[in-house]
């Protein structure tokens, strides 16, 4: 059966965009996720040079944070423009091409935001427990060379998703050379590997979290602000579902859009693309900002409580201290240690100016 003859009965698509049913709550969710997760990273990069703690996980999530707005704006665009929200009747075919070009985009923008947001991450980790813990400094150099092979290899793939790419984002023509099963699998792919990732980082820190010299309370609250950094994995899981539980529906017409043509080119999961594509999106990498932005973020309210209760602060002097050169032998010593608060001794001295700190991941009491 030629195409023409199974159109033939069926209504063409609109050629005026028409508004008056568009829901715009999915454009308006991800600029409010930007916005919230921008005022963390804006304060963890504050706090950090603030206190002269500037280290290279900082520098790592600024390209991390500026591919998420590019993310982010992408997003809005797409979600303003392309017919997200509407009845997939009343989009017209210049919104389909818009829709389209936004699937391919964020094929290419998720793996280096992705992988930017893990290696920020991984270097935290470093920073804070790489001198005490070997199994640190290995795990961060592998899972770095992982994420590079898995940016490289995301990168490439999206380019065979149609031949020639450009007719992707035209939908009359993009059934005859779109690979709808290739594009299925490389994603499932990228969410898989993403997600076990995201696992690895999640539960890497709990060992040397739970060695700190310091009340057990205190300890499990630190674990889990190191964890939330990684908690991005929850919503990666229900992305993934949600991918993969959608494709099941690739075949499941609603009966009212199956009066129109562009029913025979459209992926019928369309209906719901914003609830379950552009939402989990958005959330994955906001989730991990926030948790990566957490400790630095903790670290304000710790000092303005140091300060309201007369505690002294730990000067960052210390780290020029010739002793600093074996500072993890001299912490992991009991006799280094106060009896009430498990601070080695020597750094238990004056309060200094207040701008100047020693912040938790220069100099970590571990229990011995």
């Amino acid at each position: 059966m030629s195409a023409d003859s199974s159109r033939s009965g069926l209504i063409p698509p609109p050629t005026e965009v028409n508004d008056t049913h568009k829901v715009y709550s999915i454009a308006v969710a991800c600029i409010i996720l930007c916005i919230i997760a921008s005022v963390f990273v804006f304060g963890r990069l504050y706090q950090r040079w603030r206190c002269k703690t500037f280290g290279l996980d900082d520098y790592v999530i600024m390209p991390a944070y500026l591919f998420y707005i590019g993310w982010t704006a992408m997003a809005a665009y797409v979600n303003l423009h392309a017919g997200v929200g509407k009845p997939l009747w009343e989009i017209t075919v210049p919104e389909y091409s818009v829709w389209f070009k936004g699937i391919i985009g964020s094929a290419w923008l998720y793996p280096p935001m992705s992988a930017l947001i893990r290696v920020s991450i991984l270097l935290f980790y470093r920073r804070m427990f790489g001198k005490a813990y070997k199994f640190i400094n290995f795990a961060f150099w592998i899972l770095l060379a992982l994420q590079a092979i898995y940016v490289i290899v995301n990168s490439i793939l999206p380019i065979f998703i149609c031949r020639p790419l450009y007719k992707a984002w035209h939908p009359i023509e993009r059934p005859k050379y779109f690979n709808n099963w290739y594009y299925y699998w490389i994603e499932v792919a990228m969410y898989s590997t993403s997600m076990a990732f995201d696992w690895i980082i999640l539960v890497l820190p709990v060992y040397p979290v739970l060695k700190l010299h310091m009340p057990f309370r205190k300890r499990v609250g630190i674990a889990v602000i190191f964890m939330l950094g990684a908690a991005a994995s929850i919503v990666a899981c229900y992305k993934l579902g949600i991918f993969v539980e959608q494709m099941t529906r690739f075949y499941q017409v609603n009966p009212e859009w199956a009066k129109y043509e562009m029913s025979l080119l459209i992926p019928p999961q369309f209906d719901e693309y914003g609830k379950t594509f552009w939402i989990p999106s958005q959330l994955e990498p906001t989730v991990a900002l926030i948790g990566t932005s957490l400790p630095a973020i903790r670290s304000i309210f710790t000092k303005t409580e140091n300060a309201n209760t007369g505690r002294p602060y730990f000067s960052t002097k210390a780290r020029n201290l010739k002793s600093a050169e074996t500072s993890t032998q001299h912490i992991l010593h009991p006799s280094n240690k106060t009896a009430s608060t498990g601070i080695p001794t020597s750094l238990n001295s004056e309060p200094t100016k207040r701008g100047n700190y020693l912040e938790l991941h220069d100099t970590i009491p571990l229990t011995t």
